[in-house]
């Protein structure tokens, strides 16, 4: 018997050795992957200093989500916080950029890549991607002059579930796997109104109903619009309600907080395309997952 029992002690050690060995080399392989630099090169650019570009770009950050993410006065504040995932913390803007030139924080917020050339988590980079110059430029004038407020913060902090989906290559920047030399919607030289909405979607929308604005199984696909008269369509942008007036939830809380910020044009811009938004759109050209 106490053979047996010495056995089976010896049997549950290996096991843990094992166990621990594996929640190691799981820890480390994560953070190597996440630790990869990504390639993108700094292209110059020109911030303007004036007043009006600066609150313009406020507008736009609003519109593009900064503030939801990042707090009302970009603070930062935990975004994500699943126990055995991960607890991801969207920083404290004025504070983190204040050690960043303008050609590192336009690869930032367009290509979600640092300073030390790794990628960012939970970024929408590949629609940011593609702002136009002016519009990022705004936007890097209004960051630049938004007051610093301190907000202690905790670390980022990911947990074993979070590990194992970085290794299987389900959970990594965007960065990771976004074309970074894709034609850029904002640089299009189409001015016509449709063309207006497919920058507007695609940089605004695209966070949520995906690249193709088709959706997926938590988000519709953005064809429900065309059920919407103009005036019906205007409602569910700025309050986020259906057609029969129902409130819609994470839309309604989105449209009340970001896109009360779309001028009337934008808002008729954005239905004039979705009007003809095709059924089936291209998806984006993608390079491999770094691994």
């Amino acid at each position: 018997m106490r053979g047996l029992i010495k056995g089976m002690a010896i049997g549950l050690c290996l096991v843990a050795i094992v166990v621990l060995g594996a929640y190691v080399w799981v820890g480390h392989r994560a953070s190597a992957i996440l630790a990869q630099r990504i390639p993108v090169p700094l292209i110059t650019v020109i911030v303007p200093t004036d007043s009006a570009s600066a609150a313009e770009g406020e507008r736009l950050a609003w519109l593009r989500g900064c503030h939801g993410c990042h707090d009302a006065q970009l603070q930062g504040k935990i975004f994500l916080d699943e126990p055995r995932v991960a607890r991801i913390v969207a920083p404290n803007i004025p504070s983190v950029i204040a050690s960043y030139n303008d050609a590192e924080l336009a690869r930032l917020i367009r290509h979600g890549v640092r300073r030390d050339s790794t990628g960012v988590l939970v970024m929408p980079s590949a629609s940011l991607y593609h702002l136009s110059d002016a519009d990022l430029t705004m936007i890097i004038a209004s960051l630049r002059a938004t007051p610093r407020v301190a907000h202690g913060l905790p670390d980022n902090e990911l947990r074993l579930l979070g590990k194992l989906a970085v290794v299987e290559g389900e959970f990594l920047p965007e960065a990771a796997s976004m074309d970074h030399a894709a034609p850029r919607l904002g640089n299009q030289s189409d001015t016509t109104q449709r063309a207006r909405g497919d920058y507007l979607a695609h940089t605004i929308c695209a966070e949520c109903h995906g690249a193709t604005l088709l959706g997926d199984a938590s988000t519709p696909a953005l064809l429900h619009a065309m059920g919407y008269s103009p005036s019906q369509f205007t409602s569910l942008m700025l309050d986020g309600r259906a057609r029969d007036g129902r409130d819609l939830g994470l839309m309604a809380r989105t449209a009340r907080s970001r896109f009360v910020h779309f001028s009337p044009d934008e808002i008729a811009a954005l239905y004039a395309y979705l009007l003809v938004m095709p059924v089936a759109a291209p998806a984006p050209v993608r390079i491999p997952a770094a691994r």
